[in-house]
């Protein structure tokens, strides 16, 4: 594989661990809230979609060189298992920990939604209610509320990272691949 590919797709799993840290970081429990998550999220955002976006390219030049052979099945799953083991686990263990994290299995769901503060009150949305009426609650309960919003967005940040490396890696194998036949 092209030292290329290799460097692409260790950026986007880069941003991956990063964001994995930020959602575990929001998962502990006596942590305040990030202060400014939605701006880390921009930013992340803004340098992971140009590393997607050459995804892209590369995936299209792979296809263009040899159709036939970047759209077989069996030889994208010889491209998979062509990747060192190491590496493969480190994208199982980034998958897995992205969906335990954003799923929140062992974290109990109080059925609130936040809203956003005014002027020091703060309320949230009761979703277990059929008719949906804003409920006040304390601060403590507004940070943990926002806490666990930010969880799910830097896990789902992060999933989204370690797919495109995934996919860069498999793009990288496949181009080697078809180099050799």
């Amino acid at each position: 594989m092209r030292t290329s590919f290799t460097m692409h797709a260790g950026a986007q799993l880069a941003l991956s661990l990063a964001g994995l840290l930020a959602a575990v970081l929001a998962a502990v429990p006596f942590l305040p809230p990030f202060a400014d998550e939605w701006l880390l999220l921009g930013i992340g955002i803004a340098l992971l979609v140009p590393l997607h976006l050459a995804t892209l390219a590369r995936a299209i030049a792979v296809g263009l060189r040899d159709m036939r052979f970047a759209s077989n099945k069996a030889n994208q799953w010889r491209a998979l298992r062509a990747l060192p083991r190491r590496v493969r686990a480190v994208l199982v263990g980034a998958g897995l920990a992205g969906i335990f994290l954003v799923t929140g299995v062992f974290w109990d769901d109080s059925g609130l939604q936040r809203v956003e503060s005014v002027r020091g009150h703060y309320s949230a949305i009761d979703t277990s209610d059929p008719d949906r009426e804003r409920v006040p609650i304390s601060r403590s309960q507004y940070e943990e509320l926002r806490k666990n919003d930010q969880r799910i967005a830097f896990a789902a940040f992060a999933l989204f990272a370690a797919g495109g490396g995934g996919l860069t890696l498999l793009f990288g194998k496949l181009d080697s691949l078809a180099d050799r036949s």
